[in-house]
């Protein structure tokens, strides 16, 4: 058997082999042969004739009875452990022909390579392997015990710690020797955390910048290019097509380089991405220089990324846009799952997404920088993402301010609002939405001004003002029918009858409500609007509920339940649960309920809303 175990430097590969040799070492009578072949040593590798000298002096070949040469030596142990079951383990080998001489030939034996290379061409069943950082909870766990009582008062600020170490063994380490005595972790942890690979000492120096070095010099000029570009990336995780337009190269040329960097351990490739260490990142980015042009490079991210963006927004939402770039954009997915795969893509560039604005703000792209406020508010309202959006849309706002762009300008202040609302600001809201109508007012702007009174009078709605909420919304319909093209009208008159007969239904006027509901649900549903689809479904099941026609509330509570979850909608999801746990409750099916309310709670908690404690409150 032989077996390779690769992983980037300090990671524990050299203790994980010798662990697993003690561990198994019963198995192997006929002796563990263990050689360091300094294949990362600065001064050069071990030759394997050095290395074989140590094994045959471990049979009782030494001093004259030691064969002369390289050659010799391998023949010599192969002969000798020719019927004896084995195990030797082969620590930092630089390449494949350095660990060629020193495989014995019994086919009881087993052989452990350990590298920081990815090593090919070794011929035979071999078992490639790879160490991988720590889970997340087992590097909070070490940092936490450099702590002791305190530390379940720091959990946030070590989770951080840990996100910057990548979960490193020796990074965690060594990090977590600097925590003792610090007054404030959190403060620490913050000053630390952007540049952490230069605070990483041990007794005045610093483990990591000599391995790193090393490691970046073996490679060609090209992929000493490519890895100092892929720190610019903003995440840690990318696909090779977003690799690509970061290196402004071909998908298949990015490739090759990605593969060859990839053997080297400075990137790795898990279920058809890629991912950069989070400490190999700022070693790389600490690389560039001015002939990489890096500003170019993010303004192609940026691009690519926007590209992607808009590709499934337009699957996720038919709201109208104002970005012309949309004219030209072809829907990713088509067909039943369609939204459920934009929503797992956008959620596997999450990190990346959030990243954007403020990188196209750095790198003069104003236009692209609001246009990206419009195109991520379907993904991260529906997402319930409202901090990523009260982050973005200041730098929106001011992009579009420094454009003269009155009318980007109205949008931004508009979803600055609604990001608001959804926060529960809704004094912050309604001074946003106000500003955005008298923009628009001032400009012409008729889709600007009805946008701003519906969301005033769902602010009305919110504060439980059905009244001023209707008058906001007739109001909205009335611009809606006088002054939009008629091609234009349609979408905005189905969210006046989702808006309105859902305020019908808590008005009390449920009769009135669901002739406006049913409409909007079909409407919804011809668009292939799943989130919309899911909220009117769950308003009408509100309605029939208060009609207590309780068959009727039971199917609409059941769709809305099955598209909330096949649109990752939580807080709707949870909203699902309670009325269908009301549904169960009526009907006599106490344990239904009770299960239908633990799994409400249980959404409510991961979101941090208040009201999961009322619910577990009434199961206790």
């Amino acid at each position: 058997m032989l077996g390779t175990l690769s992983g980037m430097m300090g990671i524990g590969k050299s203790l994980t082999a010798l662990r697993w040799a003690h561990q198994v070492r019963k198995e192997f009578p006929g002796g563990i042969f263990v050689g360091d072949l300094r294949g990362s040593d600065p001064a050069g590798p071990r030759s394997a004739g050095e290395i074989l000298s140590g094994f045959l002096g471990m049979l009782g070949l030494a001093g004259a009875a030691l064969p002369a040469t390289e050659h010799e030596r391998a023949a010599a142990f192969r002969n000798i452990t020719e019927g004896r079951r084995i195990l030797v383990i082969l620590d930092d080998a630089a390449t494949a022909a350095q660990v060629r001489a020193l495989l014995p030939s019994s086919p009881t034996s087993a052989v452990l390579v350990t590298s920081r290379r990815e090593l090919t061409f070794l011929g035979g069943a071999v078992e490639p392997m790879r160490l991988a950082p720590f889970e997340e909870e087992a590097a909070i766990a070490l940092l936490a015990g450099q702590l002791g009582n305190s530390a379940e008062a720091e959990v946030a600020a070590l989770r951080k710690l840990s996100k910057a170490c990548g979960r490193h063994p020796m990074a965690l380490q060594v990090a977590a020797a600097q925590l003792p005595g610090r007054f404030s972790i959190s403060s620490y942890v913050d000053r630390i955390a952007p540049d952490l690979l230069r605070r990483l000492e041990v007794d005045g120096e610093r483990p990591f910048d000599g391995a790193f070095e090393f490691g970046y010099q073996a490679l060609s000029k090209d992929q000493q290019h490519a890895y100092r570009l892929l720190g610019c990336h903003p995440a840690t995780e990318f696909s090779l097509e977003a690799a690509a337009a970061l290196l402004g190269e071909s998908v298949a040329d990015t490739e090759e380089l990605l593969l060859a960097l990839s053997r080297a351990n400075l990137v790795v490739s898990v279920s058809g991405r890629y991912s950069i260490h989070a400490l190999l990142r700022q070693h790389a980015k600490a690389k560039l220089s001015a002939d990489d042009d890096s500003p170019a490079a993010l303004r192609r991210i940026v691009e690519h990324y926007h590209d992607f963006l808009m590709a499934r927004d337009i699957v996720l939402s038919k709201r109208r846009r104002l970005s012309s770039r949309y004219d030209a954009v072809r829907p990713a997915h088509a067909g039943e799952r369609a939204a459920e795969r934009a929503l797992e893509e956008l959620e596997a560039e999450r990190e990346t997404l959030s990243a954007l604005v403020g990188i196209a703000v750095e790198t003069g792209l104003d236009d692209r920088a609001w246009q990206l406020c419009e195109s991520l508010f379907s993904y991260y309202t529906d997402r319930n993402y409202f901090v990523d959006l009260i982050e973005i849309l200041p730098l929106g706002i001011a992009a579009a301010e420094r454009l003269g762009d009155p009318r980007a300008l109205v949008r931004m202040h508009s979803h600055f609002g609604s990001a608001c609302y959804a926060a529960g600001e809704y004094r912050a809201a309604q001074e946003q939405f106000e500003l955005s109508y008298d923009i628009a007012e001032a400009n012409h702007d008729d889709w600007g001004q009805q946008s701003a009174i519906e969301w005033i009078g769902l602010i009305h709605e919110r504060r439980e003002e059905c009244d001023e909420a209707l008058r906001c919304f007739e109001r909205s319909r009335d611009i809606v029918e006088k002054r939009f093209a008629a091609d234009r009208q349609s979408r905005p008159l189905g969210l006046y009858r989702m808006h309105s007969g859902r305020v019908l239904t808590r008005a009390g006027r449920a009769s009135e409500a669901l002739p406006r509901l049913a409409e909007a649900f079909d409407f919804f549903v011809g668009l292939g609007e799943q989130a919309n689809s899911a909220k009117v479904a769950l308003s009408l099941a509100e309605a029939h509920l208060q009609g207590d026609d309780l068959a009727e509330a039971l199917r609409w509570g059941q769709k809305a339940l099955e598209l909330c979850r096949a649109a990752r909608m939580a807080a709707d999801q949870a909203a699902a649960l309670e009325l269908l746990a009301e549904l169960s409750a009526r009907n006599g099916d106490v344990q239904a309920a009770a299960g239908q309310r633990r799994e409400a709670a249980e959404i409510l908690t991961v979101l941090g809303n208040r009201r999961a404690q009322a619910l577990l409150a009434r199961e206790s």
